[in-house]
């Protein structure tokens, strides 16, 4: 589950696939006070830097930021200590 940790702007890396090509992206999005409330900022191709947010599907990348906040380490400040 997402923590506290994971409010405010983050951008991970992951690799967008299709049948034709594998392209690597940077993923930026907002976190809000709800864990599975974020928006999607941008996804960036890592080797040109070209904005390709416009056209992925954004249910897909919704998915893999579920996941990364879902795998998000807990910190001490999460639990209140």
């Amino acid at each position: 589950m997402g923590t506290s940790s994971m409010y405010g702007t983050h951008t991970f890396d992951a690799e967008l696939d299709c049948p034709w090509m594998s392209v690597d992206v940077y993923i930026t999005f907002e976190g809000h006070s709800n864990p599975w409330l974020t928006e999607l900022m941008s996804v960036i191709v890592i080797q040109t830097k070209e904005d390709i947010t416009h056209l992925v599907n954004h249910d897909y990348i919704s998915d893999l930021i579920y996941d990364f906040v879902s795998n998000a380490d807990y910190h001490e400040s999460d639990h209140g200590d």
